[in-house]
């Protein structure tokens, strides 16, 4: 039987509404990070970690028949944002 186009939008919905509790959840856990790297000198940017992070999105995006590209641009603003507030914290406890 096919949904209505209500329905599939209602689903939409409730999967944004994810999207954005775990891109919240996910800035906490940066912010945490950010913290522990401030005591224990370590600078916010880390391009091997970087590295190993884009290699495993592209890795799940190519499981989950995801454009690969797409899935990186996105991680790439995630990672950027993540470390734009990393770097505010680090500057605001100083």
């Amino acid at each position: 039987m096919e949904r209505s186009l209500e329905t599939l939008r209602e689903d939409i919905n409730k999967i944004d509404e994810n999207i954005i509790e775990l891109l919240s959840r996910r800035m906490e856990v940066a912010k945490e990070i950010a913290i522990l790297k401030k005591n224990r000198g370590i600078q916010v940017e880390d391009k091997e970690r970087e590295s190993q992070v884009f290699l495993k999105i592209q890795r799940e995006a190519r499981d989950n028949l995801l454009d690969q590209d797409f899935v990186s641009e996105l991680f790439g603003i995630i990672i950027s944002h993540s470390k734009k507030i990393q770097n505010k914290l680090v500057e605001d406890h100083k």
